[in-house]
């Protein structure tokens, strides 16, 4: 690792230096929860997910070996506490198809402007479970191996239920289109 500023602080924060923690949670937070909220439902979910993981991150931070880039490890934390939060909720779950989500998933107004918030709240609106292997595979670049490895699914089951995602944001985006 090349930037000592950062080398200090994290070493700081191993010895558990709550002003050291404190500045590395505001130098990432903003970051991290732009990765939370691609895998909540909401805001409210999202902070409980960003807590979650700047506990691992704060309680793992010896694992971080200086090879590679830090954001890189503070990623791939975040995004397994995603998970692990899912996990523990008991909410990856696949649902049948379009007509199984709730009424409430498609409530995009057709003025809705499609930038990237109502595109993340089409993400949201998906099943947990959809959403999660839609975050992996479009957003993390995982293959169906790592995601079916990751989520204890075959990996056929992964691509289906990306197919099945990606068929039911087509019908949101169709249905706010359309409407």
């Amino acid at each position: 690792m090349k930037d000592r500023p950062l080398l200090q602080l994290l070493q700081q924060c191993q010895k558990g230096d709550s002003s050291a923690q404190k500045k590395l949670f505001e130098g990432y937070k903003n970051r991290l929860f732009a990765v939370c909220l691609r895998y909540a439902r909401d805001r409210a979910e999202a902070q409980d997910i960003l807590q979650e993981a700047f506990v691992s991150i704060f309680r793992d931070l010896h694992q971080f070996s200086g090879e590679g880039a830090f954001d890189g490890w503070l990623h791939r934390v975040t995004v397994r506490a995603a998970l692990q939060h899912l996990r523990k909720r008991n909410v990856l779950r696949f649902a049948v198809d379009y007509d199984d989500m709730p009424t409430d998933a498609r409530s995009l107004t057709p003025d809705t402007d499609l930038n990237h918030e109502a595109i993340l709240k089409m993400v949201q609106q998906l099943p947990d479970g959809y959403r999660a292997v839609f975050n992996l595979h479009c957003m993390e670049a995982f293959s169906y191996t790592e995601i079916a490895a990751e989520l204890g699914i075959s990996e056929s089951s992964v691509r289906s239920q990306y197919s099945r995602a990606c068929k039911q944001l087509r019908g949101l985006l169709e249905h706010l289109l359309i409407s």
